[in-house]
């Protein structure tokens, strides 16, 4: 077999964690934990323990509190979540067991507040009743996590994008990629490799924008399949001046004749944002009734979450009151402090569609992929955008609960193997040859003008969020055309490459993202088509599948299984 050395600097490890965020780390220490004996890398493009989205979001748990039950939270999720789209199994083994989230983190050394009484201090969501509340962690708790894997002799490899998977036949073997700094070639090999790279966010909103969906592509471009692409067009409601989130204005939104909008579109307090609340606002503009704004004296969701995330009223969490306090504050420097400010809907997406079972197993053999980029592909969480899946506070939760059950699978896997990794030759080669393509290139476009395309396909509401055949034929056409530039792009220096990759992970996710939406005719949960306003249970409560075969995306059909759950429509 041709020497792999040929191709760059070759590094071995028994597991590869992929992603340094709060999911490649926990799933990190806890293979440490029942193995001590393993070599674990973690390989992250950024640097692990301050990559990926959870130093940078409201440190919130969602859990159980004593008056809940298991039983509670999932009748609840499947009836005003997930609309019985859910693994309803697996949806009652997380309520069953996600509260060990808090334990476990506070034991790695993360800072979870506790009461006077030494129990975890919570709150419940005001004016909502939901079998769940929300426990605080603080914002530094990657970095902690990060000290415990290096205690526990996890290995580091940072500034390093891994773009594509290494294959012994169908079996993962490891990745390729390059060092962003200098742009020299890395391989892995790995006894078994745990994807822990996000979600796909589409680099629009800034707090969310590091999701780029590089471990979605790789893993479909590895062959795995992928389930609920079409949940991915997740939104919030922000300042139209300082684009930043304005918690609970879906339900103070007023037309520019006054009218309440939010009781036409969105009756009732809910548990979180709907898709609803996005489209009422373009159904307004559209009525010539824009601008739409919020009444802010009556918003207690805002009033509540500043003294939440900024003071120590509730919880004494120190990073994130410096970070919230500092983002908050340059917000009003350009907010003006009005009464009734301007929102519009802020696409973040959060599509998340790698195909896991209940083990976090994707469908090949090596590969097992935990957090955010298998979140909706899991099926718990049912006909919405995870996270957060409707429940605010449960990404993180889900992060290091499916870390945990995906890396005592793969440990389990790396004992059931009788054989050192091999790898194709073959294919590393031409991965790599693909992978620098735009680096070889003397002329081309730039990166950005492919994102700025895709997110001209996916941002506004008529597309991705009030959907209908025609509208999403038209922005499918948007992505397509984008596509085909990517065999003219032209990266600069590293970076740029790492750039490049990020363009082609867009590309393919939204292709992923229209085609699962134009084959989907009904609306549920999060999931709106004008054209086809009503719940079909007799004809879609089914998963969609997408794989790519022979170079081109196919996708099938899976009927729910609700014969065997205890929730039925």
């Amino acid at each position: 077999m041709p020497d792999l050395g040929s191709l760059g600097e070759v590094t071995s490890a028994d597991v590869l964690v992929i992603g340094g965020g709060i999911a490649g780390l926990s799933a990190a220490i806890t293979v440490k934990e029942r193995k001590p004996a393993l070599d674990v890398l973690v390989v992250e493009k950024a640097t692990a323990g301050w990559a990926g989205k959870a130093g940078r979001g409201g440190g919130i748990l969602a859990f159980l509190t004593p008056d809940d039950t298991p039983d509670d939270f999932v009748r609840y999720h499947v009836h005003h979540i997930g609309c019985f789209l859910e693994d309803q199994e697996l949806l009652l083994e997380y309520a069953r067991t996600c509260n060990q989230v808090l334990d476990t983190l506070d034991a790695w050394g993360a800072k979870v507040a506790r009461d006077a009484r030494g129990n975890w201090k919570y709150v419940k969501t005001p004016g909502t009743d939901v079998p769940w509340g929300l426990a605080g962690v603080d914002l530094d708790m990657c970095q902690r996590l990060r000290k415990r894997a290096v205690g526990m002799g996890c290995r580091f490899m940072n500034k390093t994008a891994l773009v594509d998977l290494l294959k012994d036949g169908e079996a993962v073997t490891g990745a390729i990629g390059f060092d962003v700094r200098d742009g020299g070639c890395r391989l892995v090999l790995a006894g078994v490799t745990i994807l822990a790279t996000g979600s796909q966010n589409y680099r629009v909103m800034p707090m969310w924008s590091c999701g780029r969906g590089d471990g979605i592509a790789a893993a479909y471009r590895a062959g795995a399949c992928m389930r609920n692409a079409e949940f991915g067009s997740f939104v919030n409601m922000v300042h139209a001046a300082s684009r930043e989130v304005i918690f609970g204005a879906e339900d103070h939104m007023f037309n520019a004749a006054g009218e309440d909008i939010s009781a036409r579109y969105r009756p009732g307090l809910q548990p979180d944002i709907c898709a609803m609340s996005a489209v009422g606002w373009y159904r307004e503009h559209l009525a010539g009734k824009g601008p739409v704004r919020v009444k802010s004296d009556e918003n207690l969701l805002q009033i509540g979450s500043e003294v939440l995330f900024s003071t120590d009223l509730v919880w004494d969490r120190p990073a994130a009151i410096a970070f919230w306090s500092r983002l908050w504050e340059k917000a009003r420097e350009v907010e003006k402090g009005e009464e009734m400010p301007e929102v519009i809907p802020g696409f973040i997406g959060e599509q998340s569609p790698v195909m896991v079972d209940h083990r976090m197993a994707t469908t090949l053999p090596g590969l097992f992929a935990v957090g955010d980029v298998s979140y909706s592909g899991a099926a718990w969480t049912g006909a919405v955008p995870s996270p957060p899946g409707r429940i605010r506070g449960s990404g993180l939760m889900n992060a290091v609960w499916s870390a945990r059950r995906g890396a005592l699978a793969a440990v389990e896997y790396l004992e059931d193997r009788d054989r050192l990794p091999e790898v194709d030759h073959a294919l590393a080669a031409d991965l790599k040859k693909r992978i620098y393509a735009p680096a070889s290139r003397e002329r081309g476009i730039s990166a950005l003008q492919v994102v700025r395309e895709i997110q001209a396909a996916l941002t506004p509401v008529r597309y991705s969020n009030w959907k209908s055949e025609e509208r999403m034929r038209e922005a499918l056409g948007l992505v397509l055309e984008a596509r085909e530039k990517l065999s003219s792009l032209k990266a600069e220096d590293p970076h740029d490459l790492a750039r490049c990759n990020e363009a082609e992970s867009m590309a393919l996710c939204a292709e992923m993202f229209y085609r699962a939406s134009l084959l989907r005719k009904e609306s549920r949960g999060w999931f709106i088509r004008e054209d086809y306003p009503e719940r079909d249970d007799a004809a879609w409560l089914k998963w969609i599948i997408l794989r790519e075969e022979g170079g081109e995306m196919t996708l099938r059909t899976e009927d729910v299984p609700v014969e065997r759950y205890p929730f039925r429509p």
